[in-house]
């Protein structure tokens, strides 16, 4: 008996290991993949904008997306929140929340995937509130770092976020941290993510009283109808298809 005992705790074991060899492997492959595609990126020269010399066509795609944007049209943008992880392209399909679910840049399966912007958002022109997503990973990649700001003092030392799209540059400010779930198809309540543009200035009120209202603390921050805003949206395990976003205006 206790060699029986012995034999399936050594099995377990050994798929246990198995499995973690195979994650760490996966995640050092995804971290390769992920410095390859920021060796793509240009440096700017000069002060030009863009891949037009003059710089003066806001179509033209900005010079230092350029080559990734070559590699794959679908690259939208990119995110960065400075002394985190996070930064990285941001992908975007009209109509498609799927592909780079578990697709890395190189559209390659990645647990991760990596960060897209909601297919029901419009890029051109720009939806007043373009919505990211990105996983939650365990070794602090993808928008995994977003859980710090449930601290107002991360947030006090983490207020700007860079979001460039391929056409502008970006800078964007926090002014909301929420938590919230993923409702089912039939349940009523205030979805943030479904919430892309506003028809009007009430309507637009009434999205920011919902955000007020789950809020984690106060930011200082006010918005008014016409500012543009970013959220960053990934998930939250505290409850059942648990959520978290943090909100952000565009600024500069």
């Amino acid at each position: 008996m206790q060699i029986f005992i012995f034999i399936i705790a050594l099995i377990c074991f050994l798929g246990s290991a198995g499995y973690l060899g195979k994650y760490f492997w996966e995640r050092h492959v995804s971290a390769e993949n992920m410095n390859d595609i920021k060796s793509l990126l240009v440096e700017e020269t000069g002060n030009s904008d863009t891949n037009d010399e003059t710089g003066s066509d806001n179509s033209e795609v900005l010079q230092r997306y350029a080559r990734l944007h070559e590699e794959n049209p679908d690259l939208a943008g990119w995110i960065q929140i400075p002394d985190t992880t996070i930064d990285y392209p941001v992908m975007y399909i009209k109509e498609d929340n799927d592909t780079y679910l578990h697709s890395n840049f190189n559209r390659e399966y990645d647990a991760a995937g990596v960060p897209f912007i909601d297919g029901y958002c419009s890029m051109d022109p720009l939806s007043e509130n373009l919505v990211i997503y990105g996983h939650h990973m365990n070794d602090n990649s993808m928008f995994q770092p977003l859980m710090n700001y449930k601290e107002k003092d991360f947030f006090e030392s983490h207020k700007t976020i860079y979001f460039d799209t391929l056409h502008e540059k970006g800078t964007y400010t926090v002014v909301a941290v929420i938590l919230s779930r993923a409702l089912a198809e039939e349940e009523d309540g205030f979805r943030y993510y479904s919430h892309f543009d506003f028809a009007d200035e009430a309507e637009f009120n009434d999205y920011m009283n919902n955000i007020r209202q789950m809020t984690l603390y106060d930011t200082g921050e006010t918005v008014v109808y016409g500012d543009r805003l970013i959220t960053l949206s990934t998930c939250e395990y505290s409850q059942e298809d648990g959520r978290m976003a943090v909100i952000a205006k565009k600024i500069d």
